[in-house]
């Protein structure tokens, strides 16, 4: 579909041709189902890139398409942004383990093949994640930060990968978990130290590994990629009905075509440069 300039570019996409990165998370996505029966309205599209085979590389809304895959849906409305641009850019997230401790997380993180847990000094965490010495950090406020490094002293991407999927199985759906962004690694969070958290810091993939990962068919744990999108669609809300209604696909993207033009002749798509908070998402 050919978009008009300065507004965002949607299309109309089979759910197999969307390449997940992450693994959706099992409860989000059937909350999702139960809105989406409720409802019928997408309110924000999942962003999307292409891929090199008439596919796309899903960048955001992993539970979205999920949802919308397993209730039947023929085609997923989502925004297709240009993956090498400076409009988008990768970051990370690390993760808040709210009954950490109780966990041990040490002792299993000490028994993964091809990792040797040691101490690391506070100003060295930068680096250590930045440079990617070593594949996570494990930090438990009585003992200090804990690096996992790689037994061969080097971090590779797909050995980094199968680690990574280790770490965040050990409390994934056994501890209450939050996504947290770090700027001082000398100054945790306050809720960080209580006597059951601990904190779980994972290096930053670059855009090109993540292409090479999704290219190969490997996917990563969910919550840790961040992207930041200029120019993201966000309260679309498009009824959903038209998928059903419908038959053919040139139909359906007509709709969704007219939709996107009549919104604009009303005046209802606006931009706004400023950051801002999103309160009670």
């Amino acid at each position: 579909m050919k978009h008009v300039d300065g507004i965002p570019h949607l299309e109309l996409v089979e759910p197999e041709r969307v390449l997940f990165h992450e693994h959706p998370e099992r409860r989000r996505t059937e909350r999702l189902m139960e809105r989406l029966r409720a409802e019928g309205l997408l309110r924000n599209p999942p962003v999307v890139a292409r891929a090199r085979d008439e596919r796309y590389v899903l960048l955001d809304g992993a539970n979205r398409v999920s949802a919308l895959r397993e209730l039947g849906y023929s085609h997923v409305p989502v925004q297709v942004v240009d993956y090498g641009g400076a409009g988008v850019q990768l970051e990370g997230w690390h993760h808040l383990l709210l009954e950490g401790r109780a966990l041990d997380l040490r002792a299993q993180y000490e028994s993964i093949p091809g990792v040797a847990v040691q101490a690391v000094p506070v100003e060295d965490l930068p680096d250590v994640l930045a440079l990617r010495r070593a594949f996570a950090v494990l930090v438990d406020d009585q003992v200090g930060p804990l690096a996992l490094y790689p037994v061969g002293g080097r971090v590779e991407l797909y050995e980094w990968m199968g680690v990574i999927e280790r770490v965040v199985a050990a409390y994934e759906g056994k501890s209450r978990l939050e996504r947290i962004k770090v700027a001082d690694y000398a100054n945790l969070p306050d809720v960080f130290r209580t006597v059951e958290h601990q904190l779980v810091l994972v290096p930053t993939l670059a855009k090109a590994e993540l292409l090479a990962l999704v290219e190969n068919g490997v996917m990563i744990p969910t919550g840790l990629t961040r992207h930041l999108i200029s120019g993201r669609a966000l309260g679309l809300n498009l009824d959903l009905a038209f998928l059903r209604e419908l038959n053919t696909a040139d139909e359906k993207v007509r709709h969704l075509k007219g939709f996107l033009e009549e919104l604009e002749i009303r005046g209802r798509i606006r931009f706004y440069e400023e950051s801002l908070f999103i309160m009670n998402e």
